[in-house]
């Protein structure tokens, strides 16, 4: 397998890595020190998401925060309007690879939960054909995304089919927060981490 790389040497994989098993916060700030080491990237509405730890410069104002596992990020609007982050190639696709990192601890934190609670018979809720089945179509989404992804340079997907991925992953984060029941929707429950990763790809369309 061919191992993509972002500007600086650092891996795709490594950004969705980061996603997974560490937090948002720390894969944002892998992907921005990367991609994006001498600016702040900005979609075309002006909008950005950033750790916590970001050193914010004049002319950004912070219109939001969440508390999120691995760390705390803030979303801002820049001053001056969109900017052209939300065109580079480099930044795109790894933004694919994060998200697809933060869907798929969103799948473990599904199964965990639905093998911890049970049914009138005793058995785990995740013996159930139909919680069964949407966990395998999340896996198979998470799967695909990554089989078109994994091949992919910078540069060689189109901003169309960068947003098309992108819906692909938001699509199957709202169903597995469904499947999380009432505490998927809590502010302080997994949830809040697919609603972000939403944000995410609302602030930074590639097409």
């Amino acid at each position: 397998m061919t191992v993509r790389t972002l500007p600086g040497g650092q891996t795709l994989e490594a950004v969705h890595r980061a996603a997974r098993d560490e937090g948002l916060a720390p894969a944002l700030t892998a992907l921005c020190g990367t991609v994006a080491a001498d600016r702040l990237p900005r979609g075309p509405g002006g909008h950005g998401l950033y750790a916590a730890t970001t050193e914010l410069p004049a002319g950004v104002t912070e219109v939001g925060s969440a508390g999120l596992p691995g760390g705390p990020v803030v979303m801002v609007r820049h001053d001056g309007g969109g900017g052209a982050g939300h065109q580079d190639a480099a930044f795109g696709l790894g933004l694919v690879w994060l998200r697809l990192g933060l869907s798929e601890w969103l799948r473990e934190e599904v199964v965990a939960y639905l093998q911890g609670r049970t049914v009138g018979d005793g058995n785990p809720l995740l013996q159930q054909q139909l919680l069964r089945s949407a966990v395998a179509e999340a896996l198979l989404e998470h799967l695909e995304v990554r089989a078109v992804v994994e091949g992919a340079a910078p540069g060689e997907l189109s901003g169309a089919a960068l947003d098309d991925l992108q819906e692909r992953l938001t699509v199957a984060d709202r169903s597995q927060v469904r499947m999380l029941g009432a505490s998927g929707y809590l502010s302080t429950g997994p949830g809040q981490v697919a609603y972000v990763s939403e944000l995410l790809a609302e602030a930074y369309p590639a097409g």
